[in-house]
């Protein structure tokens, strides 16, 4: 190691897919629960890519899983909610990171849901985005969503922090950043 910035010194490449999933593992992402009303009811995913993309209009952008049934809810709906969750909520996460084919993600959350706007929403996240759908990118085994940002309620607390494969909360903020 680096005695200067700690880092790792550059060594031969590992390869791209090994190399990327390493990679990937050092990114720190806000986790969100992407939701949407499909043909086959409501479908929810948990996602740890969601990104602003433009302020006017707002847009934002998330990925889903190629196959995945709340893809299918989104083309469908054509909307969908992001709810980006709170520190202390990793049990959320898991429960919507369930395997495509679990129909219980709602089932005994525990959690009041509506659907408001076309979309179930979950109550006491850290804050929800309704989105039309504007469009959709086929990469690799990944779509990405970009929606119009067409209302949004935010609460005050930290969020919950995907990093290096688990599931983590920030510390240290004052109340002025929480909020």
């Amino acid at each position: 190691m680096s005695a200067v910035t700690g880092l790792v010194p550059p060594t031969a490449p590992a390869g791209p897919v090994a190399g990327s999933r390493d990679y990937y593992r050092k990114l720190a992402a806000g986790v969100a629960v992407v939701t949407a009303c499909g043909p086959s009811g409501w479908s929810g995913s948990t996602v740890s890519t969601v990104t602003s993309v433009s302020l006017e209009p707002p847009v934002l952008l998330c990925c889903l899983a190629r196959g995945s049934r709340t893809l299918e809810a989104v083309r469908h709906a054509r909307r969908f909610a992001v709810h980006l969750l709170a520190a202390g909520q990793a049990d959320l996460a898991e429960r919507f990171s369930r395997p495509p084919g679990d129909r219980t993600r709602f089932a005994g959350l525990g959690r009041e849901v509506l659907l408001v706007g076309g979309s179930p929403v979950i109550s006491g996240v850290l804050a929800v985005a309704w989105c039309d759908l504007s469009s959709a990118a086929e990469v690799g085994d990944h779509v990405v969503l970009y929606g119009r940002v067409v209302s949004s309620r935010v609460g005050r607390g930290e969020p919950l922090v995907w990093h290096a494969r688990a599931y983590r909360e920030l510390g240290g903020l004052s109340a002025a950043d929480a909020g």
